[in-house]
């Protein structure tokens, strides 16, 4: 009996101790995709980064759509390796900034999941993903992770965007400036009548 009960703990506490070491090698993948996308200079960076980090950790193939200026979803270049997106299941996830796909309510029987990249202002894109196997992300704390992660991504997105809106603004006003001191200039090089 005793030897039974210790072998029982032991199973316990080594299955405690897997679980343990998952939890803290996602949080390690948070933490080190957190700290490159802080330093992501532009979106075509956010995308290399956040599809790497996706891919790494939950041990599926990952794509990010992003949208146009028409906020149209754009079929991102072929790569090999990525999943074929369907455009369609995207565009509405975009539209209605809400999850579609494998272990939806919204077509449950398509082979990605699709979850909007929600950042605080506006839905920055839509990340697909096609696991190797359909039921590790049913699992509601990977879900959470997931979400998680694609939160992340959204937020470095905006970051990105209202970092280029910023430099274009003050390139406009360096230029609208410059004409203004410009027109002073010939204003007060012009003889007097």
């Amino acid at each position: 009996i005793v030897g039974l009960i210790v072998g029982q703990l032991t199973a316990r506490f080594r299955y405690q101790a897997r679980i343990a070491r998952a939890r803290e090698e996602r949080a390690r993948f948070l933490y080190e995709m957190a700290r490159e996308l802080s330093g992501a200079l532009v979106a075509e960076q956010v995308l290399e980064i956040g599809e790497r980090y996706v891919e790494g950790s939950f041990r599926v193939k990952a794509q990010l759509l992003m949208p146009d200026d028409h906020d149209r979803l754009q079929p991102p270049p072929a790569r090999s390796g990525k999943p074929e997106a369907d455009l369609a299941i995207a565009q509405w996830c975009f539209d209605h900034n809400d999850p579609a796909g494998l272990g939806t309510d919204t077509l449950p029987a398509a082979s990605l999941l699709y979850l909007p990249l929600k950042a605080p202002l506006r839905t920055r894109g839509v990340l697909a993903v096609a696991p190797e196997q359909r039921r590790l992300l049913m699992i509601p704390e990977q879900r959470r992770l997931l979400d998680t992660f694609a939160a992340l991504i959204a937020i470095a997105l905006e970051r990105v965007h209202f970092a280029v809106v910023a430099r274009d603004t003050l390139v406009k006003m360096e230029a609208e400036l410059r004409d203004t001191l410009a027109s002073a200039r010939a204003r007060q090089s012009a003889p007097a009548a």
